[in-house]
């Protein structure tokens, strides 16, 4: 599929099949993160799988947007790992990184005929609790993943787009 179409045709799914994600297709997804690029090269992303009974009942016990989906991915970076830019106080790269290793993930997820939804409204402290996660991994955002169901749709504001002369700027 041409990458603009692929990219166009994605919206986040909210209503998903009760198929199981395919093993090869997750390794995919994950190769997908693992091979985008990160700040210094230094790979701070940290993502956990989340397909077991258990593992979703842990995540939705503190969650609001329980799509039902089979599979979510929750996605963080070691703070401890992420570049720091000496130049902005030693900012870190950590929220950056892992937005693109969530947008290859998403866009990956997408040439393989699964939907994702960028759920960014939880509470992180919440999460890290009921998973488990260590101290040092700041989640900042979680995909739902899996096959769409039939009467899935993408929203009204899905093909809303402002213009360029609104968004960009030449200088």
């Amino acid at each position: 599929m041409e990458l603009l179409k692929l990219m166009s045709d994605r919206y986040a799914c909210r209503r998903y099949s009760t198929e199981d994600v395919k093993e090869e297709d997750i390794l995919k997804i994950l190769e997908a993160a693992k091979i985008a690029p990160t700040a210094h090269n230094e790979q701070p992303q940290r993502i956990y799988v989340v397909k077991s009974e258990e593992g979703k009942a842990k995540l939705m016990k503190d969650f609001k947007f329980d799509f039902k989906a089979p599979c979510y991915l929750v996605c963080g970076y070691n703070e401890e790992e992420a570049w720091k830019n000496p130049l902005d106080n030693n900012k870190d790269s950590g929220e950056v990184d892992i937005s693109i290793v969530m947008t290859h993930m998403m866009l990956m997820a997408e040439e393989l005929g699964l939907g994702t939804c960028w759920i960014g409204f939880f509470d992180p402290l919440a999460v890290k609790k009921n998973l488990e996660i260590p101290d040092n991994i700041k989640i900042v955002g979680i995909l739902s993943l899996g096959y769409h169901r039939e009467d899935d749709r993408p929203s009204k504001l899905h093909t809303i787009r402002r213009s360029n002369e609104e968004l960009v700027k030449f200088l």
